[in-house]
């Protein structure tokens, strides 16, 4: 014959209860996740790109009165530069038409062209344009990417900057 056990009544769970405690945990916790992330990305940013643009901001500040004087002589010329850059393959060409105020060409100049990275310098090219034509400069530089750049171009005649332009072009396919 069976014997009948009394019936046990099933453990009460106890209802939740958000407490204090839980919420300052939640929060302490929610703000070291975000403080860790932000270390980690900052860390990674300062590494990729560090901000510095020159070696020694003092010996740039020091230039900078002889600067302005450059540009000023170069406003007073009132040169005429057309650059004009077309891909080729996987690099580009850079043409540079230089004019004097009356539109006579300028010949003999030592002309440089940089391709600047906006973001690594790493990426840099730069090249010697050499004169096909009267006031015509040209060169090619090989393994350029597509897209933005800073073009500048600097003329000199006898060791003296001359001409020098900054201009930020756009590099297609």
């Amino acid at each position: 014959m069976p014997i009948d056990l009394p019936a046990q009544p099933a453990p009460q769970r106890r209802p939740f209860e958000l407490s204090g405690r839980m919420v300052l945990f939640a929060m302490i916790a929610f703000f070291v996740v975000v403080a860790g992330v932000n270390a980690i990305m900052m860390t990674v940013a300062i590494r990729t790109m560090p901000g510095v643009d020159v070696k020694s901001a003092y010996e740039t500040s020091q230039r900078f009165n002889g600067e302005i004087a450059r540009m000023h002589a170069q406003a007073e010329r009132a040169w005429q530069a057309q650059a004009q850059i077309t891909r080729d393959g996987g690099g580009a060409t850079v043409t540079l038409n230089l004019r004097d105020h009356s539109g006579t060409a300028l010949t003999g100049l030592a002309v440089e062209a940089k391709l600047q990275h906006p973001a690594s310098r790493q990426e840099d090219r730069e090249a010697r344009l050499v004169e096909t034509a009267p006031g015509l400069y040209s060169a090619t530089i090989p393994a350029i990417h597509r897209g933005a750049w800073t073009l500048a171009v600097e003329a000199r005649r006898d060791n003296e900057a001359l001409f020098v332009s900054r201009s930020r072009i756009q590099l297609a396919e």
